[in-house]
């Protein structure tokens, strides 16, 4: 997410740190007689010869029982983050959130503090509007404890917070770091403790001073809001939460840092793919069949798709098939999965076609997309393609079959179609024939970036920024086309060809 501009407060005198009792489990015993050389500074809307203290999540968590700190209104933005202060962004003209001390509005098990941080949102500031403050020293994080968590006051289930560390560089300038926007997901009501995995990237330790916390992400208000945060300290990593019931745990899987697996089919078994993890999308779109002048008619048929020997075969047949009064002479299988995912990993491991005419797919759509006869239909939004956002993890043109494509499909700011991507010829990735031959084709996307792979080898890499829309839930389609934009000609002597699938895997 890219953040414009900033209206800047600042923090003076002295941040409370290591006041709850916690804190001794989660960070080196602070010394007491450690001096701290605070920063002298002089504020019109403040007392002078304010101390300027920045706090320091190494040596314990942040608490806020002390009320001795000020919010000043002071508007500016530093030149760099070196020094301790507190900023805001995301208000229009005057208008803008702000923080002050407040009392627990609920105090329970989960939260015992008499003072919290209660963060006031106004109508018609950004949706993306929020706060960030600097710490005294560039965090190093306790082994165990490589992530961080805040206890937050969640207005109910399914509301989204996002957290994002960064060094002490402005905003757009080369070399600057941060782990990308980094979300929890509330599930109650009530005060609960939200916890943040930090990525490796770079690596994670002395990197990072900047804190920048959005409460409401995402959210527009058309009434003033109230929100209440404490507690910031470093914790255990945190699992996703996993249904079980969408693991295939017939073989191992590999295993990713910072990822965890939540849904996959390994195709250990025979007939057809299996129906609660993929639906069969056979409905033309169009009067005369599908786009882009393709040849050929999806079926349900075991004809086209089916799983055998562990893989799920993709079959495109020359065949004359008739669907409510359009005649094709080629018939394929279009799979969507029943899963969809926003920001992580897929993989999928398949051996491609090596007929000439042949286009096969792997890529994602929006689940909004409204698209006809697709597994979600309308229930998830109907805004149609391209402003649903297409990741083409891996195409293969009809002539050329050592060729792979990655590209990105959007809607720009005018409603117009947009789209970037690259190709690659196999020689120049030092990769072995990919039609009899299985590869690893990887989509990565967070919300920095999106990024696909062969062989865990890059293809084509896109910034993802608020001027394209992939910020919304995707799922996986599997398919082969026949002819048209890039399958081209279809030689006379086809017969059939097959996309082999050995496994799929989501990661989060």
């Amino acid at each position: 997410m890219k953040f414009l501009s900033y209206n800047i407060f600042s923090i003076f005198l002295i941040i409370s740190v290591g006041c709850d009792k916690e804190s001794s489990d989660n960070s080196p015993e602070i010394n007491t007689n450690q001096s701290i050389n605070p920063t002298i500074t002089s504020n019109s809307s403040s007392s002078n010869n304010s101390e300027l203290v920045s706090p320091n999540l190494n040596q314990s968590s942040i608490t806020f029982e002390e009320t001795t700190i000020t919010f000043s209104e002071e508007d500016r933005q530093p030149s760099n983050r070196m020094t301790g202060n507190w900023g805001r962004f995301g208000g229009i003209g005057t208008i803008n959130l702000s923080l002050e001390y407040a009392d627990n509005p609920e105090t329970d098990n989960e939260n015992q503090s008499s003072k919290v941080i209660k963060v006031t949102e106004p109508s018609g500031i950004q949706s993306w509007a929020g706060f960030y403050f600097e710490l005294e020293e560039k965090i190093v994080f306790p082994e165990g404890k490589e992530a961080i968590s805040i206890q937050f006051y969640s207005p109910g289930p399914g509301h989204t917070v996002l957290i994002k560390l960064e060094d002490e560089l402005p905003n757009d300038t080369p070399g600057k770091k941060t782990t990308g926007d980094l979300f929890a997901e509330t599930i109650g009501t009530g005060w609960e403790t939200l916890i943040f995995n930090i990525p490796e990237l770079d690596g994670k330790n002395g990197i990072y001073n900047t804190i920048t916390i959005i409460l409401g992400y995402n959210i527009s208000n058309s009434v003033e809001v109230n929100y209440y945060f404490d507690n910031i300290k470093f914790s255990s990593r945190s699992n996703t939460l996993v249904d079980l019931s969408n693991i295939d745990q017939s073989e191992e899987v590999t295993i990713y840092e910072d990822y965890q697996l939540v849904w996959n089919d390994e195709f250990n078994y025979n007939g057809r793919p299996l129906e609660e993890k993929w639906h069969l999308q056979y409905i033309p779109l169009t009067n005369s069949g599908w786009q882009n002048n393709e040849e050929q008619h999806y079926t349900t048929r075991l004809d086209n798709s089916f799983v055998s020997d562990g893989t799920l075969k993709i079959v495109a047949k020359r065949e004359i098939f008739e669907y409510e009064g359009i005649n094709k002479s080629f018939t394929s299988a279009r799979l969507n999965s029943k899963f969809n995912i926003k920001y992580g990993r897929i993989d999928v491991r398949a051996k491609l076609p090596s007929s000439k005419g042949t286009w096969p797919a792997i890529w994602t759509m929006g689940t909004n997309v409204g698209e006809i006869g697709n597994y979600y239909g309308t229930s998830l939004g109907n805004v149609g393609w391209p402003e649903c956002g297409e990741i083409d993890i891996m195409e293969q043109n009809g002539s050329n079959k050592q060729i792979l494509y990655g590209t990105f499909h959007w809607a720009d700011s005018g409603g117009q179609a947009a789209s970037y991507g690259l190709t690659k010829d196999i020689a120049s990735l030092n990769i072995s024939d990919v039609n009899s031959d299985f590869h690893l084709y990887s989509l990565l996307w967070n919300s920095a970036s999106i990024k696909v792979y062969v062989d865990n080898l890059l293809v084509a890499e896109l910034e993802n920024t608020s001027e394209v829309p992939f910020d919304n839930p995707h799922y996986l389609l599997l398919n082969i086309a026949m002819g048209g934009t890039l399958g081209g000609n279809i030689p006379g002597d086809f017969d059939q060809d097959i996309m082999e699938i050995d496994y799929v895997r989501f990661y989060k």
